[in-house]
């Protein structure tokens, strides 16, 4: 009976272990991509929809492992990833509320 309530506590904190490593974004990587993000796109949509899309975007690839995070940033990442990670960036939407 011990175990069964032994193996109930420790399953779930188990099975979140692969969450936790792919949980955020390498330190500083973060704001260097909404940096350049929010740069690049404030000309075509504006300051503040080009941040509210700049952070779906980072909310959308902060999942990757930081080793793919860190080959996005650094322009090293095969085409595959870019173009997975582009995909997932670009399901994200402007803000409507947001103004030019």
């Amino acid at each position: 009976m011990r175990l069964n309530r032994l193996f109930a506590v420790i399953a779930p904190v188990v099975l979140l272990l692969p969450l936790a490593a792919h949980a955020d974004w390498p330190k500083g990587e973060r704001e260097k991509y909404m940096a350049q993000c929010t740069e690049a796109a404030t000309p075509q949509i504006g300051a503040a929809a080009a941040k509210s899309h700049c952070a779906c975007g980072a909310d959308a690839i902060k999942s990757y492992p930081a080793g793919d995070i860190q080959a996005l940033m650094d322009n090293t990442a095969n085409d595959a990833l870019k173009q997975k990670a582009l995909t997932k960036i670009a399901s994200c939407k402007a803000d409507p509320k947001a103004k030019k």
